[in-house]
């Protein structure tokens, strides 16, 4: 799963999504942003828990898919229509409504809520390669189609941002269809039929999932809809140029998902057999921060090459100071993957909840304030405060619930770690290969990451041990 991700999603990011934009203006793409977040925003209706509800009971017993598949299918049905009730009843006043491809995004939204429920059957079942390669269909799919649009030169589909939408339309519909087909074929005998009962009783079981996802998706997405509204006229400008580091940001941050996915069952299986996890939690922060502050070294520092290469931006400085901030981000975000995944494997959520709530208040001021006066800089400010204030909350919180010890060594270890990665690159940016900025640019960076896996071993962040994570003694 990791290697095909690894290998269609960035060529959709920065192949097809960055194109796009460049295309289409950095306006037109900044209102398709906006846009897209809000109808983000209230995803978890589409959801609420479902997934995860189903993937745990069908794992557990394959026969469950009989009723739970029909079941939930329904639900489902019920709830996007719930969902576009209140998308429209909060988007009519917004003026969102008069942008036709607004209606094209719902759609989006709703069968990718689909795609991801029934690929958690398949998952389920263990067919890990099949759920792989449906993974990755859309996005595939996305890149034939929008190809088509950016490359074909087709006269009666021109590339606009409503054909853009609609392509993506087509490829998550064909993606619909083969997993529906797949997981259907999973099933002996589908009864379709709607309990109330049944219904209550899985979201009371996945409400604080769902109360959770909602919170975090809030500050994390309500940024792009309150740059695009309080900046007026120039708001969907400044949300387009928030966009383009946002987009590579959201790129590094699948790497802290992936590695969410694996450490949510390890810290669960040693909390349950009441195991020591402190090694396993050195382990985790170990890797990610050695990945999360080699990455941002130097993508900051060379952040105005970066913007000036990928976009076709009129103001490069001010591109790149948004996507200076956004990038700062990528570090409390990655380390929150680690310590939120060892308090949700835990179970605290009323800790978790509580601790949301004050993020999402938090974040909203400050955008109301930072956006009015910096605009899409501001935003990244708003955003950075708040992914801190998560960081040091939820590490309280770790320390205090596992009883962890803070080592003093270790702290040293993270200190030159990040101290040896800025010396090596600027140390590497002194070294002059070409008249080229461009074959310079790279060589640069490909010099600085091959020092890396050094740096860590030679700070002591990174050893044999680090890698061992094993879920349990013998296995």
């Amino acid at each position: 799963m990791v290697f095909v991700n690894l290998l269609i999603k960035p060529f959709w990011v920065f192949g097809i999504d960055r194109t796009v934009q460049n295309r289409v203006g950095e306006t037109e793409y900044g209102l398709y942003f906006a846009i897209f977040n809000f109808t983000y925003l209230f995803q978890i209706l589409l959801d609420f828990g479902f997934q995860n509800y189903s993937n745990r009971e069908v794992a557990a017993d394959n026969k469950r898919i009989n009723e739970l598949l029909p079941s939930i299918l329904m639900f489902k049905t019920a709830l996007f229509l719930v969902y576009l009730v209140l998308c429209v009843a909060v988007a009519y006043p917004l003026g969102y409504l008069s942008k036709p491809f607004i209606w094209i995004i719902l759609g989006n939204q709703i069968l990718l809520s689909f795609n991801i429920y029934l690929r958690s059957n398949v998952s389920a079942h263990q067919h890990f390669i099949t759920d792989a390669l449906l993974s990755v269909l859309d996005k595939l799919l996305m890149i034939v189609f929008c190809g088509m649009l950016i490359w074909g030169n087709l006269p009666s589909f021109p590339l606009s941002i409503f054909n853009f939408a609609l392509a993506q339309l087509a490829a998550y519909g064909i993606t619909f269809i083969v997993c529906l087909f797949f997981s259907f074929r999973l099933a002996e005998k589908l009864v379709f039929g709607f309990s109330l009962q049944d219904f209550m009783k899985i979201a009371k079981e996945t409400m604080p999932y769902a109360v959770i996802h909602f919170l975090m998706t809030t500050y994390y997405r309500i940024d792009g809809v309150m740059l695009e509204r309080l900046q007026g006229a120039n708001g969907a400008a400044e949300s387009g140029i928030y966009a383009q580091g946002y987009r590579i940001m959201e790129s590094l941050n699948n790497i802290g998902y992936l590695f969410a996915t694996i450490l949510l069952p390890l810290f669960a299986y040693r909390l349950s057999k009441k195991t020591e996890i402190n090694t396993l939690l050195k382990s985790g922060v170990s890797i990610i921060f050695s990945v999360s502050v080699s990455l941002i070294v130097c993508l900051f520092y060379y952040k105005t090459d970066i913007m000036q290469l990928l976009y076709s931006t009129g103001n490069v400085a001010y591109s790149a100071e948004v996507f200076g901030y956004l990038l700062l981000n990528f570090f409390p975000v990655a380390i929150l993957y680690v310590i939120g995944t060892l308090l949700t494997a835990n179970r605290n959520f009323k800790l978790m909840i509580y601790t949301l709530i004050i993020a999402v208040i938090l974040n909203v001021s400050l955008n109301f304030y930072l956006i009015t006066n910096f605009g899409a800089k501001g935003a990244g400010q708003a955003t950075l405060i708040t992914q801190l204030f998560m960081l040091c909350t939820y590490s309280v919180y770790c320390i205090r619930i596992c009883q962890l010890s803070v080592q003093v060594k270790f702290i040293i270890q993270l200190l030159v770690f990040a101290a040896l990665c800025l010396l090596a690159v600027v140390s590497v940016h002194k070294i002059h290969f070409s008249a080229n900025g461009l074959y310079d640019l790279a060589i640069h960076m490909a010099c600085y990451f091959a020092l890396i896996p050094f740096i860590a071993f030679i700070s002591g962040l990174i050893n044999k041990q680090t890698f061992q994570l094993k879920v349990g003694a013998g296995e």
